[in-house]
């Protein structure tokens, strides 16, 4: 999907804020998690060489009061150092100065801890032992969790440029539906203008004749239907607020509306059967004559040449049947949204059926749809009778 200025200009401002608080939260939590886990780590360590401490004095409490044999435990990530109370050195690998006063430190990136619980054996006051790897450990761990962060933070990236991208794409398909309904506009009205000034140039040429007067009297009605569902369609919140409540006679609202098509279907050879009963119901006669005319003019669209429309009224149950392309099983849930066309054949702005289910939701009317694909499709609006 190929993006507008526009577009990118949103969707960069969305991700500018996006990462930037995503970085914000990223390098917050990984900070956290280091000094946590660096907690741990020396944490770790102090306890590990606690317990080499502990095992030394063991042995060199064992040694001195059962005779067996002083050993210490080989461990090539520790250093020891043994001392006398004076200080004096009685063994170890340690060469550094150690601070006997604290039981643990940590000093050039090493961990040292004091043990006195040998308490003289062996002439031994102080076990001190040294873990140099604490360093290592904790720069490694901070690796980890940069890796880790960069990992999270391009995962972020990917999913903020995808939730950017489908936050776009209502938009685009309404500015492609507000494209395309432009373009319909101009279509729709080039026909009857087109029409009417040919019919307007003949009877210059030649003459004021019927068949002329026919063509700008279709001509005219189809602009003023034109009018007329756009007018609804723009003004459609302020519907309920005008709307002017009065006796309506749907029988004579439907055959208006057959004497309104009369041309246009003669034109396309339709025949058009109807059978009507009286129904009186209480609503505005504009709203209900629009309703009306969408549902006959929907049938003639899409019926073929030649076709045949049955229109029906009874128990105030409107049934306008045709025998046109019909619509697919899929595309049912669909045909009432607002500029949605079964094909770009047939014309139209795709805005009549949104004006039939509008009306009906005004009112509490029910409109059903019945289609074989192919045979031809029933619209059922179901009035309520007062």
């Amino acid at each position: 999907m190929g993006l507008s200025p526009s577009e990118k200009s949103s969707l960069f401002r969305f991700m500018a804020i996006y990462l930037g608080t995503g970085f914000i939260v990223v390098v917050a939590f990984s900070t956290l998690f280091y000094r946590i886990e660096s907690e741990s780590i020396k944490d770790n360590s102090f306890a590990k060489i606690r317990m080499f401490a502990m095992n030394i004095s063991a042995s060199a409490i064992d040694a001195q009061m059962h005779g067996a044999k002083f050993e210490i435990p080989k461990r090539k990530d520790y250093e020891y150092l043994l001392l006398k109370q004076n200080g004096e050195v009685v063994g170890g690998n340690i060469s550094d100065n150690v601070d006997i006063s604290k039981d643990e430190y940590v000093k050039n990136g090493c961990a040292y801890y004091i043990d006195r619980s040998v308490r003289g054996h062996l002439g031994i006051d102080y076990i001190v032992v040294r873990d140099c790897t604490l360093q290592q450990k904790i720069v490694q761990s901070g690796k980890n969790v940069a890796i880790i962060a960069v990992i999270a933070y391009g995962f972020l990236i990917l999913v903020g440029w995808y939730l950017g991208r489908l936050f776009l794409k209502p938009m685009r398909e309404k500015i492609d539906l507000m494209d395309r309904f432009i373009k319909d506009s101009t279509h729709e009205l080039n026909t009857p203008v087109t029409t009417m000034l040919l019919a307007l140039h003949k009877i210059d040429k030649k003459g004021c004749k019927p068949v002329y007067l026919r063509s700008l009297q279709m001509s005219v009605r189809l602009i003023g239907r034109i009018y007329e569902d756009l007018s609804f369609l723009m003004l459609k919140s302020q519907v309920r607020d005008n709307t002017q409540i009065k006796s309506v006679d749907l029988s004579k609202k439907i055959k208006e509306s057959i004497d309104f098509f009369s041309i246009l279907s003669e034109n396309k050879k339709l025949e058009i059967i109807y059978n009507l009963e009286t129904c009186i119901i209480q609503a505005d006669p504009h709203h209900i004559e629009l309703l009306i005319k969408n549902i006959i003019d929907n049938a003639i669209k899409y019926t073929n040449p030649g076709g045949k429309i049955e229109i029906s009224l009874k128990n105030c149950e409107l049934k306008v049947s045709d025998t046109g392309i019909g619509i697919s099983e899929e595309k049912l849930s669909v045909i009432f949204n607002r500029f949605h066309r079964e094909n770009s054949v047939s014309g139209g702005f795709g805005i009549g059926l949104d004006i039939v289910k509008t009306i009906c939701q005004i009112y509490g009317f029910t409109v059903n749809v019945e289609s074989n694909l192919g045979k031809g499709s029933s619209f059922i609006v179901k009035f309520a009778n007062f």
